[in-house]
């Protein structure tokens, strides 16, 4: 992958790193690449379309960066590590270095870009559906695309280490920032919805359901909020640890720095591997999308659609059950488009 600190410019990882690397990155891109792959032909191939929405074109855009990584960064990092390992030359290291932070960074917008989408969806859903229309997302898959590619540049003019380091405090901070503030007011808003509907003091059974219905999101809503930022957060901040010792650990080993430096790698795409597990096939459609293209059936489940709800409607509920949206509805009461 490159060179640690300054202090081991020119020393050699030792073999037991590079194979590691090497056998993680194996596992790792045989895991990465059919679960991706799966989602983007979930959403463009699957025949009864019940996946076409904004939504999750942002979902499908966040799969094809992750696949990315396995199909080209994953097979770069196993040559670099092979190479590495028996003595040979690595000069072109700096062209599979490229390529990860083109994709860790796309990867990391995509995430902070699907954050953003649920969180307008849930706390302003007037607004996002009158707004949110399938050539801004696909703006925003550019703008993604675009934005990596251009913060990606500074690579060539700092090197591993130092580009390392501001992606770090850039790029990873940033998408925390987001992830963090984006779901504490997505939960905040869920409480203030479950706060209104256990207030309502009505005898009716219909009342009373809504109530139990509630309470069952509202733990619902907080153990997949936990396990999506848990994840998150247990992938990136261990990676950034790393990345802050190997700029600023003048008295390490360069064999921990080598550890270092490979094992920042393979937090950060482990995340990779993890998403579409933890966002796309969450979401029933996917799930009957994909279990239709295994078995070679493309019968319309019922439970796909409800009669007399449209495909995008199916699809919008869907994306609104991954991040739990509390919003019970009472008496086909509409939410306000203020809160």
């Amino acid at each position: 992958m490159g060179l640690g600190a300054s202090h081991c410019v020119g020393v050699w990882a030792p073999p037991e790193v590079s194979l590691t690397t090497m056998v993680l990155a194996i596992i790792f891109m045989i895991a990465t690449v059919p679960g991706n792959l799966m989602v983007i032909l979930a959403v463009f191939v699957d025949p009864n379309k019940n996946l076409r929405s904004p939504f999750t074109f942002l979902i499908a855009n966040l799969a094809l960066t992750d696949l990315t990584i396995g199909l080209l960064v994953e097979p770069l990092s196993i040559n670099t590590h092979y190479r590495e390992m028996n003595g040979l030359s690595i000069s072109i290291s700096w062209f599979s270095q490229a390529v990860y932070f083109l994709c860790c960074t796309a990867s990391l917008l995509s995430l902070a870009a699907l954050t953003v989408d649920r969180y307008l969806a849930i706390t302003k859903p007037l607004w996002y559906r009158a707004n949110t229309n399938y050539k801004r997302v696909g703006l925003a898959a550019a703008a993604v695309w675009v934005s990596s590619a251009c913060f990606t540049s500074l690579f060539f003019f700092v090197g591993f280490v130092t580009y390392a380091f501001a992606f770090a405090n850039i790029t990873m901070f940033c998408t925390i920032f987001i992830f963090i503030f984006s779901y504490v007011r997505i939960f905040q808003y869920a409480n203030r919805q479950i706060a209104e509907i256990r207030s309502l003091t009505d005898g009716q059974g219909e009342l009373n359901k809504a109530r139990q219905r509630a309470i069952e999101l509202e733990n619902k809503f907080t153990k997949t909020y936990m396990l999506m930022l848990g994840i998150f957060l247990s992938c990136y901040i261990p990676s950034c640890i790393m990345i802050y010792l190997m700029n600023l650990c003048h008295t390490c080993s360069c064999e921990l720095i080598h550890w270092l430096r490979d094992f920042h790698f393979v937090f950060i795409t482990i995340n990779s591997l993890i998403n579409p597990f933890l966002y796309a096939f969450r979401i029933p459609n996917f799930k009957s999308a994909v279990m239709r293209m295994f078995s070679c059936s493309f019968r319309v489940k019922p439970s796909s659609v409800s009669p007399g709800q449209s495909t995008d409607q199916a699809v919008a509920a869907n994306g609104r059950s991954l991040t739990l949206s509390t919003k019970v509805s009472v008496d086909n009461k509409q939410p306000d488009a203020t809160n």
